[in-house]
């Protein structure tokens, strides 16, 4: 297999002062969003960045179609 080309420049790799968490979250199926703990949601309790860049690497619906 051949290795992909890259055009540009390589990202930097991330550090651990760049790499944030999410709060600890779970997902509710009653409401179809993710929660925190005490019930706020997640969207509502992280800062908007981390939100984001988490929601930015996901497929949407959770499934690949190209697979």
């Amino acid at each position: 297999m051949s290795t992909p080309l890259i055009l540009g420049r390589r990202a930097e790799l991330p550090t651990e002062q760049h790499r944030s968490r999410l709060p600890e979250h779970h997902y509710d199926p009653i409401a179809c969003v993710n929660v925190v703990a005490d019930g706020r949601l997640l969207i509502a309790a992280a800062a908007p960045g981390l939100i984001a860049e988490y929601t930015r690497t996901q497929e949407p619906s959770g499934l690949k179609h190209d697979d």
